[in-house]
């Protein structure tokens, strides 16, 4: 494996499956003064956090995106309108997954106490229940 197949691989080990730099030297077989240096030279630190922060505001933006569609489907509810059922469709998608990115972004941020919020999948069942008419 040439060097710089190691470091590429060194710098995805790092930032996207957040090991150590001692689990990468003993995995790839590098010494931790290359790869201090490579984590350095390369700015992995940065690029770890604006990967993490990228992460975090994509599972706030569809939380926020299935909080509209939600009022727009009660609305159409109210006004006894016909939902269109590709909404429905996307919805309840969007909703069977609210869970695991809430579970991911409570491990973003380990160190504060976290208060159960959002949507459980209790929650989400009974809204396809009584507001999408689902079983």
């Amino acid at each position: 494996m040439t060097k710089y197949n190691q470091l590429t691989q060194a710098e995805h080990l790092y930032i996207y499956d957040k090991k150590s730099l001692a689990e990468i030297g003993m995995q790839l077989g590098l010494s931790r003064r290359i790869l201090f240096y490579w984590k350095k030279e390369y700015k992995w630190d940065e690029k770890r956090l604006e990967v993490e922060h990228t992460k975090y505001r994509f599972s706030n933006e569809l939380i926020d995106f299935a909080r509209k569609m939600m009022n727009k489907i009660s609305t159409d509810i109210d006004n006894n309108q016909k939902t269109p059922p590709p909404e429905i469709y996307s919805l309840t998608n969007i909703l069977k997954n609210i869970p695991l990115v809430k579970q991911y972004t409570d491990s973003l941020q380990p160190e504060q106490k976290q208060e159960k919020k959002g949507l459980t999948p209790d929650i989400v069942r009974q809204i396809e229940r009584e507001i999408l008419g689902m079983e």
